[in-house]
């Protein structure tokens, strides 16, 4: 919970920042992307990395920074089979809230950062011990720098890291590729 205030503390502090600078882009934006993602848990060793897919929507509130909601989900498991036992785990329907501070570096060159929370669900399955079966839930603090290039007035393309989850032995993160949309 003290985690949590503080993190809404500097999103405030932040938002309030970023408010003095011009109000040039006020655009809203989607943006569909495609990530590699790397998931290590404690007691599970050589875990394969696994694709995920993620639907971003955010609002630019000025030409320095905009809030974004991302939706992702697995699009495969990530696998491990350790003495003869194969555990696999998916990420399923999870959710992040983000400020993101941007920078232009040229017209069509865009440098960003992220950071907020993410809201991980997650299901592990053994398959020859049905019953050790989980589905898990967790918050944690997430945070990511990318890239954008600006293809045409309304389409850019995007490049980033990010570390989605990294909390009680779970780190999730992955670099990605998405495709944005302005309107």
């Amino acid at each position: 919970m003290k985690t949590h205030l503080v993190a809404m503390s500097v999103a405030l502090a932040c938002t309030g920042a970023f408010a003095q600078s011009k109000a040039k882009d006020d655009s809203t934006y989607i943006q569909l992307g495609y990530s590699s993602t790397q998931y290590n848990l404690d007691g599970i060793s050589g875990l394969s990395n696994a694709n995920s897919l993620a639907i971003t929507l955010g609002k630019n509130m000025s030409e320095n920074y905009a809030l974004e909601g991302i939706y992702a989900t697995g699009m495969g498991d990530s696998t491990s089979t350790s003495l003869g036992t194969t555990v696999n785990l998916k990420l399923t329907s999870s959710y992040g809230l983000y400020v993101k501070p941007k920078m232009m570096i040229s017209d069509a060159f865009e440098l960003f950062a992220r950071v907020g929370y993410f809201n991980a669900k997650s299901s592990i399955t053994v398959p020859s011990f049905p019953s050790a079966n989980t589905d898990n839930t967790g918050t944690s603090p997430s945070y990511g720098l990318g890239a954008s290039m600006i293809l045409t007035e309304s389409i850019y393309g995007s490049l980033d890291w990010m570390q989605w989850y990294k909390k009680d032995g779970a780190d999730i993160k992955g670099i990605g590729l998405s495709v944005g949309y302005k309107f």
